[in-house]
């Protein structure tokens, strides 16, 4: 008999364009993203918030984060993390990005939903709105 773990907020794992997303939401940024002409530079970076050390012999792993998406917009980057439901884990995981990579300059927006995501990117000025 086959089981499968099920998800603890009933995410179900969907694929478009023979990519997998981890749930249904992921993917409806994904086809946001498509198909409103928004550059996709990459999926799932892998960003190191806590290197691996030892503890009075035990080894502790890395603790990592990757956002959904790397995006470019009006000729910005931005990483975008899809998160309908923000955990405790996020929530850490957030504030520890914040510390180590949030003064570099890196931009992370956090959707929860579709229109979410366009109030954040519009945001941001596009190139046609500089006066140089």
């Amino acid at each position: 008999m086959f089981w499968s773990k099920k998800h603890k907020y009933n995410a179900k794992k969907t694929e478009i364009d023979w990519i997998k997303f981890d749930s249904a939401f992921e993917a409806r940024v994904y086809t946001y993203l498509r198909d409103n002409n928004i550059t996709i530079l990459d999926r799932q970076i892998r960003f190191v918030l806590q290197d691996k050390f030892r503890y009075k012999g035990e080894a502790i792993r890395t603790i990592e984060y990757k956002p959904d998406f790397l995006i470019e917009w009006n000729w910005q980057q931005f990483y975008v993390d899809a998160k309908g439901m923000q955990d405790a884990q996020f929530k850490i995981k957030l504030k520890m990005w914040q510390f180590r990579y949030g003064q570099t300059g890196l931009e992370l927006l956090i959707v929860k939903s579709i229109k979410d995501l366009e109030q954040q990117l519009w945001h941001y000025p596009s190139y046609s709105q500089h006066s140089w």
